[in-house]
């Protein structure tokens, strides 16, 4: 994957599935799971395992919209732009990103609040984006995780890591474009989607400076913003 695919990834419209943290016994597959990665040069690691049987990737946007409304799940205002890349991530940095992007993915998963709160830097929930607001950042993530969409399209189940794309952007800041499958409630197979991470690095720990899009998928909205794609206010 290029970063160019980026801006087409925002305004992509792709296809909501079911699916629960359980087995629904309706589709045997199962999803990626981000056990291990390796680096296959270039700057892009691979996590291990692949794609389900059945998945869907990027598509026409009115092929998708022709399946109905449950399917209209990307935000199509605009493409995102971002600062520049100075290369990939290396080294420890490089691992680091890595890990607090799948420990992210993993918190949201198993609706784990505290930890997501703990990964976003401070301030970087706006408590408003949330559908459900019990006080702080820990009980509105708590509450609002698993929304139903306000429009009453599919509800969220759960995401998993496919690919990993680490990548400098300097003072201390990085992008990590991450492909990922999502299951929804209405149906059976998974859908794929490019997620874009910003992270930087405070107290020596990368931590996300904001919820990317897979964040607001898991707290209810059909349609990430565009702030989702689009890099931190300042960058």
């Amino acid at each position: 994957m290029k970063l160019g695919a980026i801006a087409i990834a925002a305004a992509l419209i792709l296809a909501g599935c079911g699916g629960s943290h359980e087995d629904d016994g309706t589709r045997a597959t199962t999803a990626a799971t981000a056990t291990a990665a390796t680096d296959t040069g270039g700057g892009d690691t691979r996590v291990t395992g692949k794609l389900p049987t059945g998945a869907e990737g990027p598509v026409d946007t009115a092929e998708e919209a022709a399946e109905g409304p449950a399917a209209t799940e990307a935000s199509p205002e605009a493409s995102a732009v971002g600062p520049s890349s100075t290369g990939g991530l290396e080294g420890a940095d490089r691992s680091a990103a890595t890990e607090a992007v799948r420990d992210y993915i993993e918190a949201l998963d198993r609706h784990h609040a505290a930890r997501v709160c703990a990964l976003i830097a401070p301030g970087g929930v706006d408590l408003g984006d949330l559908p459900r607001r019990r006080g702080g950042c820990r009980a509105s993530v708590r509450a609002s995780i698993g929304s139903t969409p306000r429009d009453g399209g599919p509800a969220w189940r759960r995401t998993r890591i496919v690919e990993v794309k680490p990548e400098a952007l300097g003072d201390d800041r990085a992008r990590v474009t991450t492909t990922v499958t999502h299951r929804f409630s209405d149906r059976k197979y998974v859908s794929v989607e490019d997620d874009v991470i910003y992270l930087e690095r405070l107290g020596g720990q990368w931590r996300l400076a904001k919820p990317s899009a897979t964040f607001y998928r898991a707290v209810g909205y059909a349609q990430p913003p565009l702030r989702a794609f689009a890099p931190p206010a300042g960058w």
